[in-house]
Protein backbone atom coordinates (compact mmCIF):
# COMPACT_ATOMS: atom_id res chain seq x y z
CA UNK A 1 0.00 0.00 0.00
CA UNK A 2 2.93 2.46 0.95
CA UNK A 3 4.65 1.50 -2.81
CA UNK A 4 1.53 2.23 -4.66
CA UNK A 5 1.00 5.57 -2.77
CA UNK A 6 4.63 6.68 -3.96
CA UNK A 7 3.67 5.91 -7.64
CA UNK A 8 0.58 8.24 -7.67
CA UNK A 9 2.74 10.76 -5.96
CA UNK A 10 5.39 10.45 -8.42
CA UNK A 11 3.14 10.26 -11.01
CA UNK A 12 1.49 13.76 -9.89
CA UNK A 13 5.01 15.64 -10.10
CA UNK A 14 5.44 14.54 -13.89
CA UNK A 15 1.90 15.74 -14.53
CA UNK A 16 2.53 19.46 -12.46
CA UNK A 17 5.89 19.73 -13.73
CA UNK A 18 4.95 18.97 -17.52
CA UNK A 19 2.16 21.47 -16.83
CA UNK A 20 4.57 24.07 -16.12
CA UNK A 21 6.56 23.73 -19.12
CA UNK A 22 3.35 24.13 -21.42
CA UNK A 23 2.18 27.17 -19.44
CA UNK A 24 5.90 28.85 -20.57
CA UNK A 25 4.27 29.46 -24.33
CA UNK A 26 1.01 30.95 -23.32
CA UNK A 27 -0.48 34.62 -23.84
CA UNK A 28 -2.88 36.47 -21.48
CA UNK A 29 -5.53 38.67 -22.97
CA UNK A 30 -6.72 41.48 -21.17
CA UNK A 31 -10.21 41.56 -19.49
CA UNK A 32 -12.89 41.73 -21.81
CA UNK A 33 -14.59 45.39 -21.86
CA UNK A 34 -17.27 45.70 -19.84
CA UNK A 35 -19.00 48.15 -22.31
CA UNK A 36 -18.23 49.26 -25.90
CA UNK A 37 -17.41 52.45 -27.57
CA UNK A 38 -19.50 52.48 -30.92
CA UNK A 39 -17.94 56.09 -32.40
CA UNK A 40 -15.30 56.56 -33.31
CA UNK A 41 -13.78 53.54 -34.71
CA UNK A 42 -10.47 52.09 -34.84
CA UNK A 43 -8.33 53.36 -37.30
CA UNK A 44 -9.95 57.08 -37.44
CA UNK A 45 -8.19 59.90 -38.88
CA UNK A 46 -8.28 62.99 -37.49
CA UNK A 47 -6.10 66.59 -38.84
CA UNK A 48 -7.17 69.44 -36.93
CA UNK A 49 -7.70 72.59 -38.65
CA UNK A 50 -6.95 75.78 -36.87
CA UNK A 51 -9.05 77.55 -39.20
CA UNK A 52 -12.14 76.47 -37.86
CA UNK A 53 -11.50 76.28 -34.14
CA UNK A 54 -15.40 75.84 -33.28
CA UNK A 55 -15.93 73.13 -34.96
CA UNK A 56 -16.89 69.44 -33.73
CA UNK A 57 -13.24 67.48 -33.53
CA UNK A 58 -14.23 64.11 -31.83
CA UNK A 59 -17.18 63.18 -30.30
CA UNK A 60 -16.70 59.22 -28.67
CA UNK A 61 -20.26 57.89 -27.73
CA UNK A 62 -20.93 54.32 -25.94
CA UNK A 63 -23.37 51.74 -25.04
CA UNK A 64 -23.58 50.98 -21.44
CA UNK A 65 -26.72 48.60 -20.22
CA UNK A 66 -24.65 47.20 -17.09
CA UNK A 67 -24.64 50.65 -15.28
CA UNK A 68 -26.75 53.12 -14.27
CA UNK A 69 -26.15 56.01 -12.17
CA UNK A 70 -22.58 56.50 -13.21
CA UNK A 71 -20.14 59.28 -13.92
CA UNK A 72 -17.79 58.53 -17.13
CA UNK A 73 -13.97 59.38 -17.94
CA UNK A 74 -12.68 59.78 -21.23
CA UNK A 75 -9.21 58.85 -21.62
CA UNK A 76 -6.07 58.82 -24.24
CA UNK A 77 -3.34 57.70 -24.47
CA UNK A 78 0.03 57.14 -26.49
CA UNK A 79 -0.28 54.19 -28.65
CA UNK A 80 1.06 50.87 -27.70
CA UNK A 81 1.60 52.16 -24.03
CA UNK A 82 -1.56 50.06 -22.49
CA UNK A 83 -2.47 53.51 -20.96
CA UNK A 84 0.75 53.12 -18.63
CA UNK A 85 -0.23 56.91 -18.83
CA UNK A 86 -3.31 58.42 -19.21
CA UNK A 87 -5.09 61.73 -19.67
CA UNK A 88 -8.35 62.31 -19.16
CA UNK A 89 -10.29 64.99 -20.88
CA UNK A 90 -13.38 65.15 -19.33
CA UNK A 91 -15.88 63.56 -17.30
CA UNK A 92 -20.01 63.16 -18.28
CA UNK A 93 -23.18 61.65 -17.01
CA UNK A 94 -24.21 61.22 -20.19
CA UNK A 95 -23.18 58.43 -22.81
CA UNK A 96 -21.07 60.46 -25.45
CA UNK A 97 -18.50 63.41 -24.94
CA UNK A 98 -17.28 66.35 -27.43
CA UNK A 99 -14.44 68.06 -28.22
CA UNK A 100 -13.83 70.93 -30.52
CA UNK A 101 -11.22 71.41 -32.60
CA UNK A 102 -9.54 74.11 -30.73
CA UNK A 103 -9.86 72.02 -27.51
CA UNK A 104 -9.20 69.22 -28.56
CA UNK A 105 -5.69 70.25 -29.96
CA UNK A 106 -5.23 71.95 -26.91
CA UNK A 107 -5.74 69.08 -25.03
CA UNK A 108 -3.39 67.19 -27.07
CA UNK A 109 -0.57 69.49 -27.42
CA UNK A 110 -0.53 70.87 -23.97
CA UNK A 111 -1.12 67.83 -22.18
CA UNK A 112 -0.63 64.71 -24.01
CA UNK A 113 2.27 66.37 -25.22
CA UNK A 114 2.32 64.67 -29.06
CA UNK A 115 4.24 66.76 -31.48
CA UNK A 116 2.22 69.61 -33.45
CA UNK A 117 1.85 69.57 -37.29
CA UNK A 118 3.15 65.12 -37.00
CA UNK A 119 0.25 62.57 -37.48
CA UNK A 120 0.53 60.38 -33.96
CA UNK A 121 -0.81 57.57 -32.70
CA UNK A 122 -3.51 57.41 -29.58
CA UNK A 123 -5.58 55.39 -27.63
CA UNK A 124 -9.10 56.04 -26.32
CA UNK A 125 -11.56 54.54 -24.00
CA UNK A 126 -13.65 55.34 -21.54
CA UNK A 127 -13.59 54.38 -17.82
CA UNK A 128 -17.02 54.39 -14.94
CA UNK A 129 -16.91 55.60 -11.65
CA UNK A 130 -16.71 52.46 -10.57
CA UNK A 131 -14.27 51.10 -12.28
CA UNK A 132 -15.85 49.18 -15.58
CA UNK A 133 -13.02 49.92 -19.00
CA UNK A 134 -14.51 50.01 -22.43
CA UNK A 135 -12.69 49.00 -25.14
CA UNK A 136 -9.79 50.65 -26.30
CA UNK A 137 -10.46 52.65 -29.98
CA UNK A 138 -7.14 53.31 -32.01
CA UNK A 139 -6.52 56.81 -33.78
CA UNK A 140 -4.45 58.87 -35.77
CA UNK A 141 -4.40 62.49 -35.13
CA UNK A 142 -2.44 65.72 -36.34
CA UNK A 143 -2.83 68.94 -34.32
CA UNK A 144 -1.84 72.14 -36.12
CA UNK A 145 0.87 74.28 -34.39
CA UNK A 146 -0.20 76.55 -31.65
CA UNK A 147 0.56 80.30 -32.52
CA UNK A 148 2.55 81.94 -30.15
CA UNK A 149 1.86 85.79 -31.11
CA UNK A 150 4.93 87.25 -28.30
CA UNK A 151 8.05 85.66 -26.78
CA UNK A 152 10.28 87.46 -24.18
CA UNK A 153 14.01 86.70 -23.27
CA UNK A 154 14.00 86.67 -19.18
CA UNK A 155 17.14 85.59 -17.61
CA UNK A 156 19.72 86.64 -15.45
CA UNK A 157 20.16 90.21 -17.06
CA UNK A 158 16.49 91.24 -16.51
CA UNK A 159 16.70 89.45 -12.45
CA UNK A 160 14.19 86.78 -13.76
CA UNK A 161 11.85 89.78 -13.84
CA UNK A 162 8.74 88.92 -16.75
CA UNK A 163 8.22 92.80 -16.75
CA UNK A 164 11.62 93.06 -17.61
CA UNK A 165 11.92 90.38 -20.26
CA UNK A 166 13.44 91.03 -23.76
CA UNK A 167 10.66 91.52 -26.35
CA UNK A 168 11.65 89.35 -29.43
CA UNK A 169 11.20 90.07 -33.04
CA UNK A 170 8.89 88.52 -34.98
CA UNK A 171 8.15 88.05 -38.93
CA UNK A 172 7.07 84.96 -39.65
CA UNK A 173 4.39 82.62 -37.98
CA UNK A 174 5.87 81.24 -34.53
CA UNK A 175 9.21 82.24 -35.77
CA UNK A 176 11.26 85.20 -32.85
CA UNK A 177 14.62 86.49 -32.93
CA UNK A 178 16.41 89.12 -30.80
CA UNK A 179 20.15 89.94 -31.09
CA UNK A 180 21.32 91.34 -27.32
CA UNK A 181 24.14 91.31 -24.87
CA UNK A 182 25.49 88.45 -22.80
CA UNK A 183 27.87 88.12 -20.22
CA UNK A 184 29.71 85.35 -18.42
CA UNK A 185 27.50 83.16 -16.81
CA UNK A 186 24.69 84.37 -17.80
CA UNK A 187 20.95 82.21 -17.95
CA UNK A 188 17.80 82.42 -19.93
CA UNK A 189 14.90 81.17 -21.18
CA UNK A 190 11.99 82.34 -22.98
CA UNK A 191 8.46 83.64 -21.96
CA UNK A 192 5.22 83.90 -23.90
CA UNK A 193 4.28 86.86 -21.72
CA UNK A 194 5.76 89.50 -19.74
CA UNK A 195 3.34 89.33 -16.63
CA UNK A 196 4.01 85.99 -16.22
CA UNK A 197 6.38 83.21 -15.91
CA UNK A 198 4.04 80.47 -15.35
CA UNK A 199 4.77 78.87 -18.74
CA UNK A 200 8.58 78.90 -19.48
CA UNK A 201 10.67 77.56 -23.14
CA UNK A 202 13.52 75.78 -22.23
CA UNK A 203 16.16 73.39 -23.82
CA UNK A 204 14.78 69.74 -23.51
CA UNK A 205 18.47 69.07 -22.12
CA UNK A 206 22.27 70.68 -21.93
CA UNK A 207 23.22 70.93 -25.28
CA UNK A 208 20.03 70.69 -26.83
CA UNK A 209 18.73 72.47 -29.89
CA UNK A 210 15.72 71.61 -28.61
CA UNK A 211 13.29 73.86 -26.93
CA UNK A 212 10.43 72.26 -24.57
CA UNK A 213 7.39 74.15 -22.35
CA UNK A 214 7.48 70.93 -20.24
CA UNK A 215 10.74 71.23 -17.98
CA UNK A 216 14.06 71.68 -18.76
CA UNK A 217 17.17 73.24 -18.54
CA UNK A 218 17.97 77.26 -19.02
CA UNK A 219 20.06 78.36 -21.81
CA UNK A 220 23.55 78.70 -19.88
CA UNK A 221 27.32 78.74 -20.82
CA UNK A 222 27.93 80.96 -23.41
CA UNK A 223 30.78 83.38 -23.63
CA UNK A 224 30.88 87.02 -23.05
CA UNK A 225 29.62 88.75 -26.63
CA UNK A 226 26.64 89.84 -28.47
CA UNK A 227 24.45 87.19 -29.58
CA UNK A 228 21.26 86.32 -32.86
CA UNK A 229 18.96 83.62 -31.36
CA UNK A 230 16.01 82.48 -33.07
CA UNK A 231 13.48 80.21 -31.49
CA UNK A 232 11.10 78.25 -34.27
CA UNK A 233 8.30 77.41 -32.64
CA UNK A 234 6.86 75.22 -35.28
CA UNK A 235 9.61 73.19 -35.08
CA UNK A 236 10.43 73.80 -31.66
CA UNK A 237 14.02 74.45 -32.18
CA UNK A 238 16.49 77.46 -31.26
CA UNK A 239 19.95 78.25 -32.81
CA UNK A 240 22.41 80.54 -31.57
CA UNK A 241 24.91 82.76 -33.39
CA UNK A 242 27.83 85.26 -31.85
CA UNK A 243 27.86 88.71 -33.91
CA UNK A 244 31.17 89.89 -34.47
CA UNK A 245 30.59 93.25 -35.66
CA UNK A 246 33.33 94.25 -38.27
CA UNK A 247 35.64 96.94 -37.29
CA UNK A 248 35.26 98.78 -40.65
CA UNK A 249 32.67 98.76 -43.19
CA UNK A 250 32.44 99.70 -46.92
CA UNK A 251 29.69 99.75 -49.49
CA UNK A 252 29.61 98.08 -52.81
CA UNK A 253 26.80 98.00 -55.47
CA UNK A 254 25.69 99.38 -58.57
CA UNK A 255 27.25 102.84 -58.18
CA UNK A 256 30.59 101.58 -57.60
CA UNK A 257 30.59 98.66 -60.75
CA UNK A 258 29.99 95.96 -57.85
CA UNK A 259 34.22 95.74 -57.64
CA UNK A 260 35.20 95.85 -53.48
CA UNK A 261 38.32 97.99 -54.44
CA UNK A 262 35.99 101.22 -55.15
CA UNK A 263 33.55 100.52 -52.76
CA UNK A 264 32.70 103.22 -50.39
CA UNK A 265 34.34 104.01 -46.95
CA UNK A 266 32.04 104.24 -43.70
CA UNK A 267 31.98 106.39 -40.84
CA UNK A 268 32.33 104.52 -37.46
CA UNK A 269 29.78 107.21 -35.98
CA UNK A 270 29.34 104.81 -32.64
CA UNK A 271 30.03 101.49 -31.25
CA UNK A 272 29.17 99.25 -33.99
CA UNK A 273 27.51 101.85 -36.14
CA UNK A 274 28.20 103.04 -39.59
CA UNK A 275 26.95 105.92 -41.22
CA UNK A 276 27.70 107.04 -44.96
CA UNK A 277 26.13 109.44 -47.16
CA UNK A 278 25.58 107.98 -51.15
CA UNK A 279 23.63 110.05 -53.78
CA UNK A 280 21.79 106.83 -55.29
CA UNK A 281 20.19 106.70 -59.22
CA UNK A 282 16.97 105.06 -59.38
CA UNK A 283 17.87 101.42 -59.93
CA UNK A 284 20.38 101.33 -57.62
CA UNK A 285 21.49 97.99 -55.85
CA UNK A 286 24.03 97.39 -52.64
CA UNK A 287 25.27 95.86 -49.69
CA UNK A 288 28.23 95.91 -47.14
CA UNK A 289 31.46 94.60 -46.96
CA UNK A 290 33.64 94.09 -43.95
CA UNK A 291 36.47 95.72 -46.39
CA UNK A 292 37.59 96.44 -49.81
CA UNK A 293 39.46 93.79 -50.78
CA UNK A 294 37.19 90.95 -51.52
CA UNK A 295 33.75 89.83 -50.56
CA UNK A 296 34.20 87.53 -47.71
CA UNK A 297 31.98 88.63 -44.69
CA UNK A 298 29.56 90.39 -46.83
CA UNK A 299 26.29 91.71 -45.70
CA UNK A 300 22.74 92.72 -47.01
CA UNK A 301 19.17 92.30 -46.54
CA UNK A 302 17.25 89.68 -44.96
CA UNK A 303 14.53 89.13 -47.13
CA UNK A 304 12.44 87.75 -44.79
CA UNK A 305 12.63 90.79 -42.68
CA UNK A 306 13.10 94.28 -44.10
CA UNK A 307 15.77 96.38 -42.46
CA UNK A 308 17.54 94.04 -41.19
CA UNK A 309 20.86 92.45 -42.63
CA UNK A 310 22.42 89.13 -42.47
CA UNK A 311 25.20 87.30 -43.96
CA UNK A 312 23.25 84.11 -45.42
CA UNK A 313 20.63 83.90 -47.68
CA UNK A 314 20.73 88.00 -47.89
CA UNK A 315 19.48 89.92 -50.74
CA UNK A 316 20.69 92.99 -52.13
CA UNK A 317 19.23 96.01 -51.26
CA UNK A 318 17.20 97.88 -53.57
CA UNK A 319 13.72 99.71 -54.88
CA UNK A 320 15.04 103.12 -53.12
CA UNK A 321 14.01 105.96 -55.37
CA UNK A 322 16.89 108.18 -56.53
CA UNK A 323 18.51 110.95 -54.12
CA UNK A 324 20.88 111.72 -51.18
CA UNK A 325 20.54 109.67 -48.29
CA UNK A 326 22.22 108.77 -45.06
CA UNK A 327 22.32 104.72 -44.73
CA UNK A 328 22.87 103.80 -41.40
CA UNK A 329 24.20 99.96 -40.78
CA UNK A 330 23.56 99.17 -36.78
CA UNK A 331 25.29 96.22 -35.51
CA UNK A 332 23.95 96.08 -32.25
CA UNK A 333 20.66 95.36 -33.69
CA UNK A 334 21.33 93.66 -36.88
CA UNK A 335 19.88 96.65 -38.71
CA UNK A 336 20.24 99.44 -41.84
CA UNK A 337 18.01 102.73 -42.25
CA UNK A 338 18.32 105.17 -45.15
CA UNK A 339 17.57 108.71 -44.09
CA UNK A 340 16.80 111.41 -46.94
CA UNK A 341 19.12 114.31 -46.69
CA UNK A 342 18.43 115.92 -49.91
CA UNK A 343 17.60 119.26 -47.98
CA UNK A 344 17.56 120.80 -44.43
CA UNK A 345 16.30 123.81 -42.87
CA UNK A 346 17.44 125.31 -39.30
CA UNK A 347 14.29 125.63 -36.73
CA UNK A 348 14.51 127.93 -33.47
CA UNK A 349 13.39 130.20 -31.39
CA UNK A 350 14.60 132.87 -33.60
CA UNK A 351 12.19 131.63 -36.10
CA UNK A 352 9.12 131.54 -33.27
CA UNK A 353 9.68 127.62 -33.61
CA UNK A 354 7.57 127.16 -36.79
CA UNK A 355 9.16 124.40 -39.23
CA UNK A 356 7.22 126.65 -41.84
CA UNK A 357 9.50 129.60 -41.24
CA UNK A 358 12.23 127.61 -40.89
CA UNK A 359 15.26 128.96 -42.56
CA UNK A 360 17.05 126.66 -45.49
CA UNK A 361 20.67 125.64 -45.38
CA UNK A 362 22.79 125.40 -48.37
CA UNK A 363 24.45 121.93 -49.31
CA UNK A 364 28.00 122.83 -49.49
CA UNK A 365 29.42 118.90 -50.66
CA UNK A 366 27.42 115.86 -49.97
CA UNK A 367 25.96 115.04 -46.91
CA UNK A 368 26.83 118.69 -45.85
CA UNK A 369 24.70 122.03 -45.11
CA UNK A 370 25.98 125.16 -43.95
CA UNK A 371 24.37 128.84 -43.41
CA UNK A 372 25.46 131.86 -41.92
CA UNK A 373 23.11 133.29 -39.10
CA UNK A 374 22.72 136.07 -36.61
CA UNK A 375 22.10 134.66 -33.05
CA UNK A 376 21.14 136.74 -30.41
CA UNK A 377 21.94 135.82 -26.64
CA UNK A 378 20.26 132.79 -25.26
CA UNK A 379 19.19 131.45 -29.06
CA UNK A 380 18.14 127.96 -29.08
CA UNK A 381 17.92 125.99 -32.17
CA UNK A 382 17.98 122.07 -34.36
CA UNK A 383 17.61 120.45 -37.59
CA UNK A 384 14.60 119.45 -40.12
CA UNK A 385 14.73 117.45 -42.88
CA UNK A 386 11.44 119.45 -44.43
CA UNK A 387 9.75 122.93 -43.37
CA UNK A 388 6.81 121.21 -43.27
CA UNK A 389 7.16 119.46 -39.86
CA UNK A 390 8.78 117.73 -36.75
CA UNK A 391 9.38 114.31 -38.29
CA UNK A 392 12.75 113.50 -38.34
CA UNK A 393 14.49 116.51 -36.32
CA UNK A 394 17.85 116.00 -35.63
CA UNK A 395 19.37 117.66 -32.31
CA UNK A 396 22.87 117.59 -30.16
CA UNK A 397 23.49 114.23 -28.55
CA UNK A 398 23.45 115.33 -25.19
CA UNK A 399 26.18 112.90 -24.19
CA UNK A 400 28.66 113.58 -27.00
CA UNK A 401 29.26 117.08 -27.75
CA UNK A 402 29.12 118.01 -31.17
CA UNK A 403 27.57 115.07 -32.51
CA UNK A 404 23.34 115.11 -33.97
CA UNK A 405 21.20 112.33 -33.31
CA UNK A 406 17.60 111.75 -33.69
CA UNK A 407 16.52 110.07 -30.07
CA UNK A 408 16.66 112.08 -26.77
CA UNK A 409 18.47 114.87 -28.77
CA UNK A 410 18.61 118.32 -27.40
CA UNK A 411 18.07 121.99 -28.60
CA UNK A 412 21.90 123.66 -29.88
CA UNK A 413 21.89 126.44 -27.36
CA UNK A 414 24.99 128.74 -25.31
CA UNK A 415 26.18 130.90 -27.66
CA UNK A 416 27.24 134.18 -27.42
CA UNK A 417 25.47 136.76 -29.66
CA UNK A 418 27.35 137.11 -33.23
CA UNK A 419 27.26 136.00 -36.05
CA UNK A 420 27.89 132.33 -37.30
CA UNK A 421 28.62 129.52 -39.62
CA UNK A 422 26.53 126.44 -38.95
CA UNK A 423 27.18 123.60 -40.77
CA UNK A 424 26.00 119.75 -40.66
CA UNK A 425 28.02 116.86 -41.78
CA UNK A 426 25.82 113.46 -41.73
CA UNK A 427 28.95 111.94 -42.97
CA UNK A 428 30.00 112.25 -39.68
CA UNK A 429 26.65 113.00 -37.71
CA UNK A 430 28.63 116.34 -36.76
CA UNK A 431 27.96 119.89 -36.36
CA UNK A 432 30.06 123.04 -36.41
CA UNK A 433 29.03 126.93 -35.17
CA UNK A 434 31.94 128.68 -35.77
CA UNK A 435 32.09 132.46 -35.00
CA UNK A 436 32.77 134.80 -38.08
CA UNK A 437 33.67 138.48 -37.36
CA UNK A 438 32.01 140.29 -40.27
CA UNK A 439 31.20 139.59 -43.94
CA UNK A 440 33.49 141.28 -45.94
CA UNK A 441 33.16 143.95 -48.51
CA UNK A 442 35.91 142.87 -50.49
CA UNK A 443 37.48 139.35 -50.98
CA UNK A 444 40.92 138.17 -52.82
CA UNK A 445 43.08 134.69 -53.28
CA UNK A 446 46.09 134.15 -51.92
CA UNK A 447 47.86 130.77 -52.52
CA UNK A 448 50.47 128.81 -53.98
CA UNK A 449 49.94 129.53 -57.61
CA UNK A 450 51.52 132.94 -56.37
CA UNK A 451 54.07 131.73 -53.72
CA UNK A 452 51.46 132.87 -50.93
CA UNK A 453 52.91 136.32 -51.59
CA UNK A 454 49.91 138.45 -49.72
CA UNK A 455 50.23 141.67 -51.38
CA UNK A 456 48.48 144.55 -53.31
CA UNK A 457 48.73 142.50 -56.37
CA UNK A 458 46.63 139.80 -54.81
CA UNK A 459 44.00 138.56 -57.57
CA UNK A 460 40.38 140.17 -56.26
CA UNK A 461 37.11 138.26 -56.40
CA UNK A 462 34.23 140.04 -58.10
CA UNK A 463 30.61 140.62 -55.65
CA UNK A 464 28.34 139.27 -57.99
CA UNK A 465 25.49 139.88 -55.80
CA UNK A 466 25.78 140.76 -51.74
CA UNK A 467 27.72 138.38 -50.32
CA UNK A 468 28.66 136.13 -53.24
CA UNK A 469 32.33 136.45 -55.12
CA UNK A 470 33.89 134.67 -57.63
CA UNK A 471 36.54 134.61 -59.71
CA UNK A 472 38.51 132.72 -62.22
CA UNK A 473 42.03 131.30 -61.60
CA UNK A 474 44.15 129.15 -63.43
CA UNK A 475 45.78 126.74 -60.93
CA UNK A 476 48.45 123.77 -60.91
CA UNK A 477 47.90 120.46 -59.26
CA UNK A 478 47.83 119.96 -55.66
CA UNK A 479 47.82 124.17 -55.37
CA UNK A 480 46.72 125.07 -52.32
CA UNK A 481 44.95 128.27 -51.56
CA UNK A 482 42.45 130.92 -49.16
CA UNK A 483 41.00 134.29 -48.91
CA UNK A 484 41.88 137.60 -47.25
CA UNK A 485 39.43 140.57 -46.91
CA UNK A 486 42.30 143.26 -47.52
CA UNK A 487 45.05 142.20 -50.04
CA UNK A 488 48.20 142.37 -47.57
CA UNK A 489 46.67 141.34 -44.64
CA UNK A 490 46.08 138.19 -42.86
CA UNK A 491 43.49 139.30 -40.53
CA UNK A 492 40.90 137.48 -40.77
CA UNK A 493 41.47 135.12 -43.51
CA UNK A 494 39.11 132.56 -44.67
CA UNK A 495 39.76 128.94 -45.48
CA UNK A 496 37.87 126.27 -45.29
CA UNK A 497 36.32 124.12 -42.25
CA UNK A 498 38.39 121.24 -41.28
CA UNK A 499 35.23 119.61 -40.22
CA UNK A 500 33.06 119.82 -43.33
CA UNK A 501 34.32 119.77 -46.73
CA UNK A 502 32.56 123.09 -48.75
CA UNK A 503 32.05 125.18 -45.75
CA UNK A 504 33.53 128.53 -44.85
CA UNK A 505 35.93 128.94 -41.72
CA UNK A 506 37.22 131.81 -40.09
CA UNK A 507 39.21 130.60 -37.35
CA UNK A 508 40.06 126.82 -37.07
CA UNK A 509 40.37 127.10 -41.11
CA UNK A 510 42.29 124.90 -43.36
CA UNK A 511 43.96 126.01 -47.06
CA UNK A 512 41.52 124.40 -49.88
CA UNK A 513 43.40 122.10 -52.70
CA UNK A 514 43.23 120.81 -56.14
CA UNK A 515 43.82 118.05 -56.91
CA UNK A 516 44.42 118.80 -60.76
CA UNK A 517 45.95 121.24 -63.00
CA UNK A 518 43.05 123.60 -64.43
CA UNK A 519 41.51 126.76 -65.18
CA UNK A 520 38.91 126.80 -62.19
CA UNK A 521 35.95 128.95 -61.26
CA UNK A 522 36.06 129.99 -57.50
CA UNK A 523 32.80 130.94 -55.82
CA UNK A 524 32.55 132.54 -52.10
CA UNK A 525 28.94 132.75 -50.54
CA UNK A 526 28.58 134.79 -47.27
CA UNK A 527 25.11 133.90 -47.12
CA UNK A 528 24.93 130.33 -46.44
CA UNK A 529 28.70 129.61 -45.96
CA UNK A 530 30.03 127.52 -48.65
CA UNK A 531 32.91 127.15 -51.27
CA UNK A 532 32.63 125.92 -54.34
CA UNK A 533 35.34 124.88 -56.72
CA UNK A 534 34.54 124.10 -60.47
Amino acid sequence: MKYLYKIIVSLLVVIVAFSCDEDDNFTFEQAEASFLIEVPSSGSNIVLDRTNPNNQALTVTWEDTQNAGVSYTIEFAKAATDFSESFSVGTTDLADFTLSVEELNTFLVNTVRVPQAESSGLDVRVVTSNGDISNTVSLSVTPFVIEVTELFVNGTFTNWDPAQGLPMNSSEFNIFTITFDLLDGDEFNFIPSNTSDEVVWQLIESGSSEVTKFGGVNLSGYTAGKYEITVDLNTNTFTIEEIIAPESLFLVGSLTGWDPATSLPFFSSAENVFTIVADLPDGAEFKFLPQNTGWDGDWGEDPDNSGSIIQDGEQNISGVAAGKYLITVDFNTLTYNLSSVDNLFLVGSLTGWDPATSLPMKEASLGVFSTVIDLPDGAEFKFLPQNTGWDGDWGEDPNNSGRIIQDQEQNLSGFAAGKYVVAVNFNTLSYTVSWVSEIPANLYLVGAFNGWSNDASNPQFTETSTGVFEITQALSANDEFKFVPVAGDWGNDWGESQASSGVLEQNSEQNIKVTNSGTYTIIVNFNNGTISVN
